[in-house]
């Protein structure tokens, strides 16, 4: 969780490092928690590049990638904050040159 994910996100993740490929009934059933909510964390995850799915004839299956995923992450992360630090540092110096 100090990460940035909520505690059902990291709950969901470590099921699926331990459970391997599962469908989202069996994820809800062992979480305790309805599939309609187990949806959003589920695309939150896959948007972060932490989980993905794969398609069977019986429905979707998802799947945790590799931990090392959450470096790339923070990694992605911090390259945006570093990016926006020198967006934010040009505009300080612009608006400075403004007001001198």
């Amino acid at each position: 969780m100090e990460l940035g994910l909520s505690e059902k996100e990291a709950l969901l993740y470590l099921l699926l490092l331990r459970s391997g490929p599962a469908p989202a009934s069996s994820l809800a059933k062992r979480l305790q928690i309805k599939r309609v909510s187990l949806y959003p964390l589920l695309e939150s995850l896959t948007e972060r590049g932490m989980v993905a799915y794969e398609q069977t004839p019986t429905g979707r299956k998802y799947i945790s990638h590799d931990p090392i995923c959450l470096l790339d992450l923070l990694e992605k992360e911090s390259a945006q904050i570093r990016h926006r630090m020198e967006l934010a540092k040009r505009c300080v110096e612009k608006l400075h040159s403004w007001t001198v």
